[in-house]
């Protein structure tokens, strides 16, 4: 009979913390839906999509893997991290402008906004990814060389989960040190680690540089954005990629788990 309540309390008290889950993902879905995290997805990609779809040749005649150029490479090279961490500090601002007070209202625990919060913002980075994904589609619909949709989902789900890490360290550093902070560490660190380092024997150890290198054979290009030569060590997915990405899932998971610590404890003061 005790072993039957102690599973009956377990088990209510994991589907009450997946309902706080969900309570605070919507929470966050509702005070971004027009504010500016949205905007940002969305419009971020389109300059790129744009010069893909154009150097890609809609109705045909394009280069061969200019659109994983234009709009693939120079999106995830250049402009993604930006997006991301721009995306991220709104995310947190859209409370942390108002000292936390929605936040400590909302009769959830800490940690559970927190994990909603990094949930946002990565479903947010996904959709920006998806759009450019959208884009390769129709160009190649319309007779553009491109890669395929499943190479090109493939792309858009690595690249989130090479670039994770910035979700939890832009929250903290936009509610601990402000926006200019939350921006501008994890977009620089990015962007600089992975222009340095994805020539490196070692670039695995690395997930700015794991986000150039683990996506350049479903795309077809290198880092720089020339197309892969036959023989590169870049155009199979190896041991390399494989460990590149697991590291930057456990740095995503561990600066996640101490975010939350940090964020409830933050907000219990």
């Amino acid at each position: 009979m005790t072993a039957e309540l102690v599973q009956g309390a377990a088990a209510c008290g994991g589907e009450q913390r997946k309902a706080g889950f969900a309570s605070a993902f919507k929470a966050e879905a509702l005070k971004g839906r027009h504010a500016a995290p949205r905007k940002i997805a969305l419009i971020a990609p389109l300059p790129f999509c744009l010069m893909g779809m154009l150097a890609g040749g809609v109705g045909g005649g394009g280069a061969i893997g200019a659109f994983s150029t234009y709009g693939w490479n120079y999106w995830y090279a250049l402009m993604m991290p930006i997006a991301l961490a721009l995306v991220t500090a709104s995310v947190a601002n859209i409370d942390a402008r108002q000292k936390l007070r929605p936040v400590l209202g909302l009769p959830l625990p800490p940690a559970e906004t927190w994990w909603a919060k990094v949930a946002y913002a990565l479903a947010l980075a996904l959709g920006a990814n998806l759009v450019v994904l959208a884009a390769s589609v129709v160009t190649g619909l319309l007779g553009g060389a491109v890669p395929s949709a499943a190479a090109g989902l493939a792309t858009s789900v690595l690249l989130v989960a090479a670039s994770a890490w910035m979700v939890p360290a832009g929250l903290a550093l936009t509610v601990r040190f402000g926006t200019l902070a939350g921006i501008a560490v994890p977009a620089v660190i990015q962007l600089g680690a992975g222009v340095a380092l994805w020539t490196s024997s070692a670039w695995f150890l690395f997930p700015p540089a794991t986000t150039l290198c683990a996506v350049a054979p479903l795309v077809g290009v290198a880092p720089s954005g020339v197309p892969l030569e036959a023989g590169d060590p870049l155009g199979a997915l190896g041991w390399e990629a494989a460990l590149g990405l697991a590291i930057a899932v456990a740095l995503f998971g561990a600066l996640s788990v101490f975010g939350a610590r940090w964020f409830a404890k933050r907000e219990a003061r």
